[in-house]
Formats: C-alpha cells, structure tokens, sequence
C-alpha cells in the first residue's frame, strides 16, 4: 500500500527528477546501501558463525565419542567431558544469536526500509512546489503511516527485549543445553535424537554412521534419516516396526553408550551409540530396553564330574583336612597358588596318578592348596552339586518367612538331588559341620561356610541381576545345611500330610526314679514345666515339624536311651519333684502308651509326661482319648506346631517376639511387660510366692534377672510368657526361668 500511494506522488512530479536525482545519493542510495550492510550483512556474519561452530561442535563430538574407556584414563576423560560441554555451549550461544538476527532483519525491513523511503518521498516534496497540493493531501496518510511506524518500533523493541532475556534464561538454565527435540515432546513421537549407527565395511572394518532417529512408543515405529550437514535438503526417512531393544555389555564393545535394536525387517539387530548415558537411558526408557543377559563362563574340565575318581579325591581331601588343618585359622577362606591347586585337580581327577598324591605330607600339599581344589572342583562341575532344576526351589525355600518352612523345604528338596548329587553332599555338609564346631579356633562360622561354599554349591543357569541378587540366599541354604545336618541327611523329608500322619509305636522301657546329682547341667530356660520339658539328647538339640517326631540315630538303628530329668508336680508341696525316666523324647511323643494314665503302666514308680501335663491341668485318673496324629498330640503337650518355630528340645534358653503375647518386641519397657503381666492376670488375682533358685543363671538382657544358684526370689508370680516367672531379687524386678527356680512355701497353688 505505501509503494503505490508513493507511486502516484512520483507520476505526478516527473519534471522534478533531475533534482530529486541529485538528492536522491544522500537521502536514499546510501540508507539503503547502510542497510543492507548494517542488517543482511550482520546475519551473514552470523551465519558464517553459525556454520562454523556447527562444524566445530561435531566435530569435538564425534572426537569425545571415538574415545576409548579401556585406554583413555579418568583425567583425559574428564578433561574430554568438560571440552565438549564447552563446545556444545558455544554452539547454542552461535546458533541462538544466528536466529535472533534473521528475526531481527525481518522486524526490520518492515519499517526501516518504509522510513527511507518516507525520507525520500518528503525531500522529493520539499524540492518540488507543484507537489504542494498533493503534499497536503498526503498529511492524512503521513500521519496514519507515522502512527503506525511508531506502534511497528515500539512492538519490535518491546518483543526484542523479550528475546534476549529469553535467550539469557536459556544459556543459563542446564535444559537449554538440550535440544528441543530431544524430548520427543515434538510431532508426536515417543523420543528422538541422534543416533550413531554401526556399519560393518569390507575386510571386517567398520563405520559409525550419524542417522537422526524418531520413535513411537504406541505404534512401536522407527523412523531412521540419514544426516548430511553439507546439503540442505532432507534425506527421506527409512520406517521400521521396533521388536526389542537391548542395552549392550561394556564388556561386549569398545565404544560407550551403545545399545542393540532388533527391527522386524532387518536380519540382525543393529548397534546404535547414543550422545551420552543419559541420552542412551532416555532411549532405553522410551523403547522399554532391556538389560543384557550374562551367560556364565563354564570352566571346561573334562573329568570335572561326579564319578568314582571325583568321589574318592573329595573324600581323601576332606579326610586329609580334618586330619591336619581341621582348627586352621581362616579353614576355606584363605586361598592356594592357583598353579599349585589346578596342578592338584590335575593329578586327582587322572586315574592313572590319583592314587600317588600323598596328602599327608603337609610340605607338599598345603591345607589351604587341598581346600582351594575342593572348591575348584565344586565350581568347574557341569551342572551345580544342587542341580539347576532344582536352583529356583531352593533359592525360594531360602526366602520362606518361618525357620520351620525353610528348613521343612531344604529337607524336601535334598532328597530330590541324584543319588550321586546327594551323597556327595551329604559326605561335604557333614565335613562342613565338623570344621564349624572348632569355629572358635578356625573362626570359620556357619555364616563365612556359607559365604565359601553357597556360590560353589548353587549357580544359576543364566547369570543376571536377579540371580547376583540370590547370592545370599544360596549362602542361607548351606547355613540351613550345616546347622540340620543330621535332621536333612539322616531322616526321610516329611511328605505326608498332618491328618494322616503315623505315630510311631513306643517300645515298652521302663521308669526309674533317680534324684538329679548335684551336678547336673541345668535344664533350658524357658521351657514350661510340661510333656516338652523333655531332652532328646546331651549332645543334639532336635526339632519337633508337622507330623515327624525327630529319630535319633546310633550304630544300631535303635533309639539311644539316655536317663533325663523330669519335673513332677506335688499337690502337697506346691512345687515339683524332680525324677529320671529313661524313656527318650522321642518315644514320649510317638508312643501311644505314654497317653495313658498311671494306672496303665505297670511296674513304674513316676508318671510319664502325659501325666504330669495332666495333673498339671488338675484332671483326675480319666482315661486319655487315643490320639490320630500328632497335632492332637502337640495339643495335649501344649506343643505349637502350626506356624512359627517350634521350641527346640534341651536348647539354650531363647524367647523370640513371638511368645511374647501382647507385646510388640524386645525394645518393650519392662514397666510395660509388668503391667501387661499384671493386668491379665487381675481378675484372679494369684499370691506371690517365694522360689530358690538351683542353678546359676545370667539374662541376656534387662527384663531377665540373673542369680546364683541358691538365692531367695520374693513376690514370684506367673508371667504372661509360657515358661518364665516375674519376681524381684535384690529389689531388682524381672522375669526368671520357671524350671531353674522350686517353690519353697508350702502354698497348694498352681503355677
């Protein structure tokens, strides 16, 4: 519109043009010449800028990504990073200015090239009289144009300020150093970016082409252009349909951030490299990558198996280690000289020269030599000692919530090995539990056998992080090995279930009744005073489970007797009188005939436990009911043997969170325990009583008290916990053991 009103105003002056040409040099040739240097040539400047920091900042790239971890150090990787960061922020500086320049030069043609030529139009009409009329007729339009000029300035001004905070905000902000594009927010695709693209060449070279990458998570499509940063027209995009994609081992390449993706059309899956370990992420992310999958190297050893060699060179090595290095410090945990111990599996696993090794002689064949190859052998079998069918059942046995259930499991799942498995495993657990009973001397604890041998023991088919995360588990299982040795390997696993579980008949032995030397070793504390106040052994502490009483074993196949104590309780005295039975535990909860009252056994002088739980319950001489399984039994003893753990036979005195009812844990003050105690017990109302003490006794913690043997205790009266008193002794109050105590008043009340 301005050009052709101005038009009309140059018809109409022709005559004039000498003069105007004369002007026209300084009021119009030489503003627009300024403006063309000025503002077109300022942005080809910018562009040359522009150009020449995109170049720059590639090729610093591409130099950052050639780089080699495993022979590059940490400070020139370091020294790499911050180099490129710094070309990276140089090129969005560059092309943020580039940018700002061409917006400019376009605000600017709108009214500064209008303002020249206003210039010229208003000295064409000074110069020229007889455009006076037409002079005045342009005021109108003058005046509107100059409005609108002003508005144009003051919008550009005002938006150029804009811009250049905005431009600040970005170099300074970390997000600007991110291409906008690479959120993938754009065009409606998941993710996309630049990618470099491994090409395999002739000879077995290869190239890392840069294609710029787009993918929709939704239709899964891919989308792969090729860059050219010479030429400005667009290469045509290649479309695939994305099947997996899968981080790339750093072990498996020499180059970083790579990653393999398999396309629908492609043969082979292709190797991209991404910008960095974020970008590399963010892709994996948007494509749902997966890690890697390790496969576990096998170590190759053709005689590596379980044959008669392999057997007769474990046994002669555990033999020979229980001989000489059985309270060796470190037993297992310290390793041989590598040579020397694949020299040793040489020889053993040859059968030729097995019989020649001599391992009696120490300077030949260290302990830790013997040990190391025992472990080797282990590890370099083809299939684990413990198979890989059976890995997931032990693993998930290891990681049952109750003590009695993994143990119930690991027995299960034991007498599933092969034979050869098994009894290989049966002659190593056994060696193992001797070399942890000297663990004062070897500091080898179950805990560190575990640690030694779970790995050794148990592997996995396919390594992964889940199976690196089921380590400790494999450690627990051989811990669970160990500590039931004789329960797992000596008895059949129970596979029955409980309603049809067998009672395993009681053989008729008789009952004497012997007074307990002075001597005696006290009985464990934490026990009631009821039919499971009973010792299975000396030596042994067993476990009652589901439906399998716990079988001694000895030489003969028969049930070992042993005369064990047995509390009574004595209507007259208040207390209980101690007596000896030499009927086992085991025959107590098996046999029927302990069922039965005093009436029924001939020939003995104390009840049987059954009916000391009896007269505990203050029941007359009524004839038991025959008992079908062992959970009627277990109730008739008060025995839990539904979910948690059952108490050990003759264990140590010990009391989990779980007998404590009512209270939450250990941490619980004793004011609390008291109260508790107190107040369930309020409606009856018992008397305190006075105990003395016959054994020595020391509490593991503050709400026990310890005492010598011999000591009074006052105000005694029944704690909340089965098994355990409340008293106070030295004006001290706690809870006591309730079978290292005897009622001393002749109080006729039960307790």
């Amino acid at each position: 519109n301005s050009l052709s009103k101005f038009g009309k105003f140059i018809e109409t002056i022709e005559e004039h043009r000498d003069i105007l040409i004369s002007s026209a040099e300084d009021q119009f040739v030489k503003p627009l010449d300024n403006f063309r240097k000025e503002n077109i040539g300022a942005a080809k400047e910018e562009k040359k800028n522009f150009d020449k920091q995109t170049a720059k900042f590639c090729q610093s790239q591409e130099r950052y990504l050639n780089m080699k971890a495993s022979k590059t150090n940490e400070s020139a990787l370091q020294e790499a990073d911050t180099q490129v960061e710094f070309e990276k922020k140089a090129f969005y500086t560059a092309s943020m200015k580039y940018v700002l320049k061409l917006q400019e030069v376009q605000e600017k043609k709108k009214f500064e090239f209008v303002e020249i030529l206003l210039s010229y139009m208003l000295g064409w009409l000074t110069f020229y009289h007889q455009g006076y009329v037409d002079l005045e007729d342009f005021r109108s339009y003058d005046n509107d144009l100059r409005l609108l000029l002003q508005k144009t300035r003051e919008n550009f001004e005002c938006t150029r300020d804009e811009a250049q905070s905005l431009m600040g905000r970005m170099l300074n902000e970390n997000k600007a150093l991110k291409p906008s594009d690479q959120s993938g927010t754009l065009k409606g695709f998941t993710r996309q970016g630049y990618l470099y693209l491994m090409e395999k060449k002739t000879l077995g070279t290869t190239s890392w082409t840069k294609y710029y990458c787009q993918y929709k998570k939704d239709s899964k499509e891919f989308f792969m252009i090729l860059y050219n940063q010479l030429g400005g027209k667009l290469n045509e995009p290649e479309k695939y349909t994305l099947e997996k994609c899968v981080r790339r081992a750093s072990d498996s390449i020499e180059k970083r951030f790579c990653f393999d993706v398999t396309l629908k059309d492609k043969s082979g899956p292709l190797t991209f490299q991404a910008l960095s370990e974020d970008d590399r992420r963010l892709w994996l992310d948007a494509m749902d990558g997966k890690e890697p999958t390790y496969t576990m190297h096998k170590i190759k050893t053709e005689d590596s198996n379980l044959d008669d060699v392999g057997f007769n060179f474990i046994k002669r090595s555990l033999a020979a280690i229980e001989s000489r290095g059985l309270q060796e410090q470190g037993l297992y945990r310290v390793v041989g000289v590598n040579s020397k111990v694949n020299n040793l599996i040489k020889i053993a696993l040859d059968p030729k020269k097995t019989e020649k090794i001599n391992f009696e002689d120490p300077s030949v064949w260290e302990t830790k030599t013997i040990t190391s190859a025992v472990k080797t052998y282990l590890r370099s079998l083809p299939e684990p000692l413990m198979t890989f069918q059976l890995h997931e059942n032990f693993i998930k046995a290891a990681k049952q919530e109750s003590k009695t259930l993994r143990i119930l499991d690991v027995h299960k799942y034991v007498h599933q090995l092969p034979d050869a498995n098994f009894r290989m495993l049966d002659m190593l657990i056994g060696h193992l539990k001797r070399v942890s009973e000297e663990c004062e001397l070897n500091k080898m604890t179950v805990a560190n056998l575990g640690v030694c041998f779970g790995p050794s023991l148990m592997r996995p088919e396919e390594e992964s992080m889940a199976a690196i995360m089921d380590i400790k588990f494999c450690n627990i299982v051989v811990e669970i090995l160990i500590n039931n040795y004789e329960q797992i390997f000596k008895s059949p696993p129970d596979g029955t279930d409980v309603s049809e579980s067998r009672v395993i008949p009681n053989t008729n032995q008789p009952v004497n009744k012997t007074p307990v030397p002075n001597n005696s070793e006290p009985p464990a504390k934490g026990a009631p005073n009821s039919g499971r106040n009973v010792n299975h052994s000396a030596n042994q502490p067993q476990r009652l489970y589901g439906n399998v009483a716990p079988v001694m074993p000895n030489s003969s196949g028969a049930v070992r007797v042993k005369p064990r104590p047995v509390q009574i309780f004595n209507s007259s005295t208040g207390g209980f009188d101690i007596h000896s039975s030499t009927s086992s535990s085991t025959e107590s909860l098996n046999s029927a005939k302990s069922n039965l009252s005093p009436r029924a056994v001939s020939g003995s002088t104390v009840p049987s436990v059954a009916d000391v739980a009896a007269l505990r319950r203050g029941s007359n001489t009524k004839e038991p009911p025959m008992y079908t399984n062992v959970n009627q039994l277990a109730s008739r003893y008060n025995l839990n043997l539904s979910g948690n753990d059952a108490p050990a036979f003759g264990s140590v005195k010990k009391r989990s969170s779980n007998d404590y009812s009512g209270q939450s844990s250990m941490s619980t003050s004793m004011q609390g325990s008291l109260t508790g105690s107190v107040s369930s017990l309020s409606s009856s109302k018992p008397p305190r009583r006075t105990v003395r003490t016959k054994y020595r006794c020391v509490g593991d913690n503050e709400t026990e008290l310890s005492f010598e043997a011999n000591q009074l205790i006052h105000n005694v009266r029944p704690s909340r916990e089965p098994g355990w008193l409340e008293g106070t002794l030295d004006g001290k109050t706690g809870i006591i053991p309730e079978n290292y105590v005897e009622y001393i008043d002749n109080l006729d009340t039960n307790h």
